[in-house]
């Protein structure tokens, strides 16, 4: 009986798992090929471990922009510098990033480290010399737990609001949303859990207007409303193929794939899930810069 209603229900797992899906927002829904998007990483297989759905979500839209990832350090903790830089070069070929699109810094203040805080003003500073250098007007990075809590990740939030404090006007800023820890190893279902929570919000979203529509038939409200995309905390969600294609560019870090980077890769949320927030200025307390 259970075998039956397995072999019933895998098309149906499939069918829901097989396309991507992202909801109309200030992200994906006012992005044209005018704009210039800079993920901000913190070291080489970050683009692949966090920030796939996105990067890959982006470039299927109608009017992709133009997408550069940039990794601040070249995650040579254990001495593997240059292998790591070539692991994410590559990396990003198979995410569709262009050759000239791919950036990597190695600053001398800015060492992988997962102990140590990296100053916000050196993050900062090389901010503002890629925002200049290539038009930015989107920045993507960490939020203020840096996701898995590394220390450098963090910094990477703090850094972009110091950047996003001394110049003004500044781009957009997003920071991916931090989940917690139970909710980041669901695997397959993080899609599926995904994808049901924007079909709900999409349903509330069209009654809302129904009911605001016939309320201005009726004389009750004066200004006829307009259904506008939410604004809403943009979410991307991958398709099986686009998990693939992640799963592919997490293995051209060989270096890096020991066994429980391999369950990561098996069960975590942002394998198949981003969500994003605008990050919003802080004040930049000064124990934060306190290693």
């Amino acid at each position: 009986m259970l075998s039956t209603i397995t072999v019933a229900l895998l098309p149906l797992l499939v069918a829901v798992l097989y396309h991507p899906t992202a909801n109309p927002s200030s992200l994906n829904h006012n992005l044209t090929a005018k704009d210039n998007v800079l993920f901000i990483t913190a070291h080489p297989d970050d683009e692949c471990m966090f920030f796939a759905p996105t990067i890959l979500g982006l470039q299927s839209i109608s009017q992709p922009p133009d997408i550069r990832v940039l990794a601040l350090s070249f995650g040579n903790a254990e001495r593997l510098g240059e292998t790591r830089r070539s692991e994410f070069l590559n990396s990003l070929g198979v995410l569709g990033i262009p050759q000239s699109h791919r950036h990597i810094v190695d600053h001398p203040d800015l060492q992988d480290n997962i102990t140590e805080k990296w100053d916000p003003e050196v993050i900062s500073n090389l901010v503002y010399t890629y925002v200049e250098a290539y038009n930015i007007t989107t920045i993507l990075t960490f939020d203020d737990l840096g996701v898995s809590g590394h220390l450098n990740h963090i910094s990477l939030f703090w850094g972009t609001q110091r950047y996003a404090q001394v110049h003004s006007p500044s781009p957009k800023v997003y920071s991916l949303v931090s989940v917690p820890t139970l909710s980041k190893y669901i695997g397959t279902i993080s899609p599926i859990q995904a994808k049901l929570a924007l079909s709900y919000m999409w349903f509330l979203h069209i009654a809302d207007g129904t009911a605001l529509r016939a309320l201005f038939l009726l004389g009750i409200v004066s200004n006829r409303p307009a259904l506008q995309p939410q604004d809403a905390m943009p979410v991307f969600v991958s398709g099986i193929n686009e998990f693939l294609t992640a799963q592919k560019a997490m293995r051209q870090h060989r270096s890096q794939l020991v066994w429980f980077r391999w369950l990561y890769v098996l069960f975590s949320r942002y394998m198949w899930v981003n969500e994003w927030q605008e990050i919003r200025l802080r004040h930049i307390e000064l124990p934060y810069l306190t290693k």
